[in-house]
């Protein structure tokens, strides 16, 4: 129970630094997407270039779910939360620095079951290493069994065992600001 205390308000405090992102402050028109051709709307570039990361994280999200080893496991699709854009907070609170973050959780047994789920969330962790992700030191404490892990490109993974059978997946991807640049150095957690 101390160790589930722990994550969770890590993951809280990791969440406090993020926020959906709303009322648009500094806005740029681009493309629309799927809506009638020829409409735009308004909207941040951080934003924007953020969203276009949504199939990338959404492909590591599935690689990383393809690797529990349950025989009654569901589709992705039916346990991940809706992505979103996630908004950094940072020292000046003029910048505007985005990410796309998306989440999805398991449920490894009906009953609470440690063994079984660190057990699963070891087979994440073994593809992560295997594929070349770096591990981030972890500001959770000792006793915690939630790892940080970011690949070259920016991207960044949570893995979260949560000590009542259920095993967290976040996934985001880097940081751009206002100018659609990628922010190094700036990591982000989602609030989907």
């Amino acid at each position: 129970m101390r160790r589930r205390s722990a994550a969770l308000v890590l993951l809280a405090g990791l969440l406090g630094g993020c926020a959906l992102t709303g009322d648009p402050d500094q806005e740029t028109t681009t493309p629309a997407g799927p809506t009638t051709e020829g409409a735009s709307v308004s909207e941040r570039v951080d934003e924007a270039t953020a969203r276009e990361q949504a199939p990338r994280v959404r492909a590591i999200l599935q690689d990383l779910w393809d690797q529990f080893d349950l025989e009654d496991k569901p589709p992705l699709d039916e346990e991940a939360g809706d992505g979103g854009d996630t908004r950094m907070c940072t020292l000046d609170v003029d910048d505007h620095i985005t990410a796309w973050a998306e989440r999805a959780g398991l449920r490894v047994s009906q009953e609470e079951d440690v063994e079984l789920e660190e057990e699963q969330a070891q087979l994440v962790r073994a593809w992560l290493d295997d594929n070349g992700w770096e591990r981030i030191d972890s500001p959770a404490p000792d006793s915690s069994t939630v790892t940080y892990h970011r690949d070259e490109e920016g991207f960044t993974v949570t893995v979260a065992p949560q000590d009542d059978a259920r095993v967290f997946l976040d996934v985001s991807s880097p940081c751009y600001d206002d100018q659609g640049q990628r922010v190094v150095g700036t990591t982000s957690s989602p609030d989907a």
